[in-house]
């Protein structure tokens, strides 16, 4: 049984409506209703009154709605044992900079079927176990832990900081007898990072 608005009041108990809301940081949107089945919980979001959305390219505000979506599915880090799914119809808003654009959302990243709470947490756990022990864990496919993993490592690789180099050695080594050359490149006190030729 969840919690009532009376036990909401006393502060001692939350309306699992309002965790959710909360954990999936939505301010645009609200949780409607959740329903619980035998195989899973499921949890229908909607926008919340005539709160501004984002676009999904530029994430800039827009004023208007040009239409609304298909329900569409994501799935979320599992409750009480139960996987979670959450559903909405997205929107697609007329956005002044790109046109007429799929709002952003804020659980999932654009073309996404599971959120980004449960992408992070299978980033993660594919780093120790196979990528199939991974997809077990979680209740996905394998294929979906790839694609997780993809996207994990292209914005790892997008976003990593690279040291500045302060201390570059360049030294010549003789590969063989006669005028061949092997030039190594170091940076100050790493092993080598670049290798040339002649």
């Amino acid at each position: 049984m969840f919690p009532t608005k009376e036990d909401e009041r006393t502060g001692t108990e939350v309306l699992i409506e309002t965790f959710i809301r909360k954990q999936l940081r939505l301010k645009a949107h609200t949780v409607t209703k959740v329903e619980e089945t035998d195989e899973c919980m499921r949890v229908h979001i909607d926008r919340l009154g005539r709160r501004l959305l984002r676009c999904g390219v530029c994430r800039q505000r827009c004023r208007q709605v040009h239409d609304v979506r298909k329900r569409r599915e994501w799935r979320d880090l599992s409750m009480r044992k139960l996987p979670l799914k959450l559903l909405y119809r997205p929107r697609r808003v007329e956005c002044p900079r790109c046109g007429v654009r799929v709002e952003d959302f804020p659980w999932a990243q654009a073309w996404a079927r599971v959120t980004t709470a449960l992408a992070n947490a299978v980033g993660v756990l594919a780093r120790e176990l196979s990528w199939q022990g991974t997809a077990r864990e979680y209740g996905l496919n394998w294929k979906s832990v790839a694609t997780i993993v993809k996207r994990a490592v292209k914005y790892g690789l997008k976003h990593r900081a690279r040291p500045p180099v302060h201390a570059i050695g360049i030294d010549e080594v003789s590969r063989r007898k006669g005028q061949v050359y092997l030039t190594v490149g170091l940076r100050s006190g790493t092993a080598p990072a670049a290798v040339g030729g002649r």
